[in-house]
C-alpha cells in the first residue's frame, strides 16, 4: 500500500451498515479489538438513526452518520460494508475511492458485473478488498481442504451437502425478500457461503443444473448438482421453510467425511472398512515426531473464533503484516456461479401442485415446469 498507518498507533473504523449482523456478529467483535488497541470505531454509517442508537452505547466516541459521503478523506482507515446486498458495490467503491480498505459482507455484490467493480476499484485505489466468506477460516473447512489436496482418503467421488430451516434471522428490515434490495433469497444468501467453500476445495466446476421455487419473487428452496474437475459430482440443497440436516457428507476412495456447516471446530471422519468412526473436535497437530498425544495441541477454532480472525486478518493485512485471507478477487468465482445458475434456473417439480396451479406458477415464474415423475 502507499501509506500505512503507524504500526502501533489503533486502526480507524467506520461499522457502515448498522442492523442485526452488525449488533449480533461484529459489534462484539470490534468491542475485543477496541479493548485490545487494535482499532477505534470511528464511525457508524446508516440510513436509520435508530439503528445507530443501538450500537452507539457500545462505541460511544463514534460519529454517527446517515450516509458515507459525510466521511472525509483521511479520517478512517478501515471500513467494514454490512448494508444490505443491494448497496454493497456502491458503499464499497466510494470507501475505496477515498483511500479506505474494505473488509464487504458476502454476498459480495448484486451481480457479477458489480463485483468486478469493487476488485477494479481497489486495485486502482491500491487499497485492500476483503469478502466475508468467514467459514474459510473454519479448522474443519481447511481440514477437508487439505484431505483433499494430500489424498490420504484418495481422492474424492461425491459430495452431498443440505442447510438451511425456517428463516428465523432477526433482520432489521425485510431486504431479505425484497428483489428491488436482494437479487437472490437462499440461493444467494446461505448460497454464498456454501458455494465458496465448494470452489475452496474442489475449483470451479465444469458442469451445473439448478432449480428453485421461485415464482416472480425471491426462492425459498433452491437446489443445485455440480460436477467437478476429476469427475466429482455431487448435490446442494438449501432452504429458507423447512427444517433439513446441516452439513456435508464428502465420500473419498478410502472413507468419508462429514462436516457440518456451522460446526468450525470438528469433524467425523470414516474410514474403509471400520467398524468406528472418529468423531470429535478439532486441535492442532503436534510435529510429526513428536511423542505426545496428537490431541494436545491448542484447540481449533471455534464458530465465533473464526469470526473473529477473519476481522484480525483483514487489519493485519492493511497494517502489512500478513496476506489477504479471502481478497476479493477470489470471491468472483463464487458470484460468477450464482449468476449462471440464476441465469439458467428452472422451477423445481410441484407434485402436489393440481394442473391449473402449475398453470399459474409456470406463468408467473416465466418458465416452465419440469415433468412430473
Amino acid at each position: 500500500m502507499s501509506t500505512q498507518p503507524a504500526a502501533h498507533a489503533p486502526l480507524r473504523l467506520a461499522l457502515v451498515g448498522c442492523g442485526a449482523l452488525a449488533e449480533m456478529y461484529y459489534a462484539p467483535v470490534l468491542k475485543g479489538l477496541v479493548s485490545d488497541g487494535t482499532l477505534g470505531v470511528g464511525a457508524l454509517v446508516d440510513s436509520v438513526p435508530a439503528r445507530i442508537e443501538v450500537l452507539a452505547g457500545s462505541f460511544p466516541g463514534a460519529r454517527r452518520l446517515s450516509g458515507i459521503e459525510n466521511l472525509a478523506r483521511g479520517e478512517i482507515d478501515l471500513a467494514i460494508v454490512a448494508s444490505p446486498q443491494k448497496f454493497h458495490a456502491a458503499h464499497a467503491i466510494a470507501l475505496l475511492q477515498i483511500g479506505v480498505h474494505v473488509l464487504c459482507e458476502k454476498p459480495m455484490a448484486s451481480s457479477l458485473a458489480e463485483a468486478k467493480a469493487m476488485v477494479d476499484a481497489a486495485e486502482e485505489a491500491r487499497r485492500l478488498l476483503a469478502v466475508g466468506h468467514f467459514r474459510r477460516f473454519f479448522p474443519g473447512s481447511q481440514l477437508v481442504k487439505e484431505l483433499i489436496a494430500g489424498g490420504a482418503l484418495g481422492k474424492p467421488v461425491s459430495f452431498e451437502w443440505s442447510e438451511g430451516g425456517p428463516f428465523n434471522w432477526p433482520a432489521a428490515s425485510p431486504s431479505f425478500f425484497r428483489k428491488e434490495t436482494s437479487p437472490g433469497g437462499v440461493f444467494a444468501d446461505v448460497g454464498a457461503h456454501v458455494l465458496d467453500l465448494l470452489l475452496f476445495w474442489f475449483g470451479e466446476p465444469g458442469e451445473f443444473s439448478y432449480e428453485d421455487d421461485a415464482m416472480g419473487g425471491l426462492e425459498a428452496n433452491a437446489r443445485v448438482v455440480l460436477r467437478f474437475e476429476g469427475a466429482v459430482t455431487g448435490s446442494v440443497r438449501l432452504s429458507r421453510d423447512t427444517a433439513i440436516p446441516n452439513g456435508t457428507r464428502i465420500q473419498f476412495e478410502r472413507g468419508s467425511v462429514w462436516f457440518a456447516g456451522a460446526s468450525a471446530d470438528s469433524l467425523t471422519i470414516q474410514l474403509q472398512d471400520c467398524s468406528h468412526v472418529v468423531k470429535g473436535a478439532l486441535h492442532e497437530a503436534p510435529p510429526a515426531d513428536s511423542r505426545v498425544d496428537c490431541g494436545a495441541g491448542s484447540a481449533g477454532w471455534t464458530y465465533a473464533r473464526s469470526f473473529t480472525e477473519q476481522v484480525r486478518n483483514f487489519c493485519r493485512a492493511v497494517r502489512g503484516e500478513e496476506s489477504l485471507r479471502v481478497p476479493g478477487r477470489e470471491a468472483l468465482p463464487s458470484m460468477r456461479l450464482i449468476e449462471n445458475c440464476y441465469r439458467s434456473r428452472r422451477l423445481m417439480p410441484m407434485p402436489w401442485m393440481t394442473a391449473e396451479e402449475l398453470g399459474g406458477i409456470s406463468r408467473l415464474a416465466g418458465r416452465s415446469i419440469p415433468d412430473r415423475a
